[in-house]
């Protein structure tokens, strides 16, 4: 599976995707520090060698994105969830970090097989939901969505996220299936026992250090903990695409 990876964090996404086996031929991250990161783990070959793009917005306005056509079998992205979240305002579109649009402007212009998207549970009460929901069926995506956490893989917290998985309906494997028009949640439960052994806990002590202080009590390695926060748990990418692909692949 050969993976444009939007809004690419530090990697932790990426790093479920290694779990799954896929290859990453693009990079879009606007984070200068993430940036960082993901050329670091590129020179210690943990990362594919591979393009890394900043402005999403640039990405698709000046053609790179148009250059991933027929390159790319799926298209990841954890878009921004502070439009969405039930920590903040919650004014969706509204919301100047709101990247959606640029998001299916990206999916619309690469056509890929499969679309693998993360964000936030209050995505399903923002009154966006719906929206994202549409505009992948317009462009002629079916799908299944779910909510899980990392605690379904072993770790101390929880942190639930949603995934969405659609795929392009012209799939001969989806013919016969009941959900060509819209998106239905999906169990995990019934997989549970499916998932590759006990995957054990995720988080190590070191993940719970104290945040240090200069003199000006301002927190180092704030950056860090930014990404950190934002991150996905790379068991966690893993099991929900094998949850919610179970049957379409």
């Amino acid at each position: 599976m050969r993976e444009l990876s939007l809004f690419s964090g530090a990697g932790g996404g990426l790093l479920g995707s290694k779990l799954l086996g896929w290859k990453t031929v693009g990079y879009v991250e606007f984070n200068d520090y993430c940036q960082r990161v993901i050329r670091q783990r590129i020179e210690d070959g943990i990362l594919d060698n591979a393009p890394i793009f900043g402005d999403i917005r640039t990405f698709t306005s000046e053609g790179y994105a148009a250059s991933y056509k027929g390159m790319v079998d799926v298209v990841t992205a954890g878009f921004p969830c502070q439009p969405h979240s039930i920590c903040g305002l919650r004014k969706g579109e509204a919301d100047e970090r709101n990247m959606w649009p640029e998001t299916v402007t990206t999916i619309r212009t690469v056509s890929p097989k499969f679309v693998w998207l993360e964000n936030v549970t209050g995505l399903l009460t923002s009154g966006y939901f719906g929206t994202i929901i549409g505009e992948l069926s317009a462009c002629g995506y079916v799908g299944r969505y779910l909510s899980l956490g990392s605690d379904f893989v072993g770790s101390l917290c929880k942190g639930e996220r949603l995934w969405i998985l659609a795929v392009k309906a012209d799939s001969s494997k989806l013919q016969s299936m009941d959900f060509q028009k819209y998106f239905p949640s999906y169990s995990k439960e019934s997989f549970r026992r499916k998932l590759d052994g006990a995957i054990g806990k995720m988080l190590s002590q070191d993940d719970y250090t104290r945040v240090k202080r200069d003199r000006d009590a301002v927190a180092r390695g704030m950056d860090r903990l930014k990404a950190i926060g934002n991150g996905q748990v790379p068991a966690v990418v893993r099991a929900a695409w094998r949850i919610l692909s179970e049957g379409i692949i």
